[in-house]
């Protein structure tokens, strides 16, 4: 079931019930209370008609005095009840009271809640207008503006920088990241943790190829912790990148030993070295068949499986944007299906030359591993054209709508021609 639905099923039951329980008393008490005058002075008239007939037994009373005595009684047992029944029905019962607070208190609720909660986490990502996405966007921009300023007063912070730098990178940020990084490591040049993160974004901002600043520091993690179960995956993804399956079995069976066999890096492990058993026999299952290669997304290597192939289609504005710039690209992110935020699961940037060409996806795209991209996953994926051929979406930059497809998939379609707004 959807956290959200169930969220606002909660508030909505505990609404109802402190309304019940607020309310109530006011409405009900003063009824009980002029009901309770009723059958008062109902019995005080049935006794005295007890005892004038008690009266005409002992003959203190005639029989035709009895009945005057009754017909007495009847009417003030009439004129009574008509009185008091008056008296319950224009008494005040704090209905104006009632119906302010039932109205004044989900609304203070309400207000409250916006005022110091975060409304938006409410609403599902797939729901969310684009207007509340993009001012959730400049609301992180501005909280990582004022942790810049701050770490700019006390640059000795280093874990001020390494949570500053994993803040960025974790909603794709990297340019940011690597410069928050590099704080970081030359305050703790022998956290390999440190340095496993810091090459774990350095992947992230090379679009997950692993040649150069990943696999150095990659190297440095493992220098200071050859067992650090996060750099043992990220060289294992090297090691695949390369064709090397041997060391690449190797790195991520060591790195499964290192971590609860229940834990996402274990997961990783065990799907990365699913593919390298497929990839060593030469074989692949079901309908993973090899697709057509292509000029821009040539795999890895000839065993590599193609999961999905990409036709992207400029509309005409957007086509004259990417005309218009010279540093252009166009970024494919593929996503968890339902998952709006933090790291894809594989991303890849094309030049503003080879957009019209096919693009096929592999398991080699993934960010970690291959993990990210496997047969059965349910993903969505996205273009967007990024007018500085930076991965960050920027007012001006162009994007298509969100396909969602089950892997394999032999076709998709995306048509860029959706402005970017932030």
């Amino acid at each position: 079931m959807n956290p959200s639905l169930v969220f606002v099923a909660l508030l909505i039951l505990i609404t109802a019930l402190v309304l019940w329980l607020v309310l109530r008393p006011l409405l009900k008490r003063r009824v009980e209370a002029k009901t309770a005058a009723v059958d008062t002075n109902v019995q005080a008239l049935r006794i005295e008609l007890t005892e004038a007939r008690r009266d005409r037994k002992l003959g203190l009373l005639s029989e035709a005095g009895l009945v005057e005595a009754e017909r007495e009684l009847e009417a003030r047992v009439l004129s009574e009840s008509a009185g008091s029944v008056a008296s319950v029905l224009s008494a005040p019962r704090y209905k104006n009271t009632a119906i302010a607070l039932g109205v004044l208190l989900p609304t203070l609720a309400v207000l409250g809640y916006a005022a110091v909660g975060m409304p938006i986490a409410v609403v599902p990502e797939v729901v969310r207008p684009p207007q509340a996405a993009a001012a959730q966007d400049q609301q992180m921009a501005e909280l990582f503006k004022l942790a810049e300023e701050r770490l700019a007063k006390e640059p000795n912070d280093a874990k001020g920088w390494i949570l500053l730098a994993r803040a960025k990178a974790s909603v794709g940020m990297f340019d940011g990241a690597m410069h928050d990084y590099e704080k970081a490591v030359a305050l703790t040049p022998n956290d390999s943790e440190l340095w496993s993160d810091f090459a774990d974004a350095a992947a992230g901002k090379s679009q997950g190829k692993m040649d150069g600043k990943p696999l150095e520091y990659i190297n440095k993690a493992l220098a200071l912790d050859g067992k650090n179960a996060k750099a043992l995956l990220l060289r294992g993804t090297y090691e695949m990148q390369k064709n090397d399956f041997a060391s690449a079995e190797k790195s991520f069976t060591l790195a499964k030993s290192q971590v609860d066999p229940k834990s996402g890096f274990a997961q990783i492990a065990d799907n990365a070295l699913a593919d390298i058993k497929t990839r060593q026999g030469g074989v692949a299952a079901g309908p993973e068949k090899r697709m057509e290669t292509s000029a821009i997304a040539e795999p890895a290597s000839a065993s590599d499986v193609v999961l999905a192939s990409v036709q992207l289609q400029l509309g005409a504005e957007a086509r004259k944007a990417l005309s218009a710039n010279a540093g252009a690209a166009v970024f494919v992110i593929v996503r968890t299906l339902g998952v709006d935020r933090g790291p894809p699961l594989a991303a890849r940037k094309i030049p503003a030359a080879d957009v019209d060409k096919p693009i096929l996806l592999t398991a080699a795209d993934a960010m970690i591993g291959g993990a990210g991209l496997k047969s059965g996953t349910e993903v969505s994926v996205q273009a967007r054209l990024s007018l500085t051929g930076q991965p960050i979406a920027q007012n001006g930059d162009w994007q298509s709508a969100k396909t969602s497809l089950k892997l394999p998939a032999k076709s998709a379609a995306l048509t860029i021609d959706q402005p970017v707004t932030q």
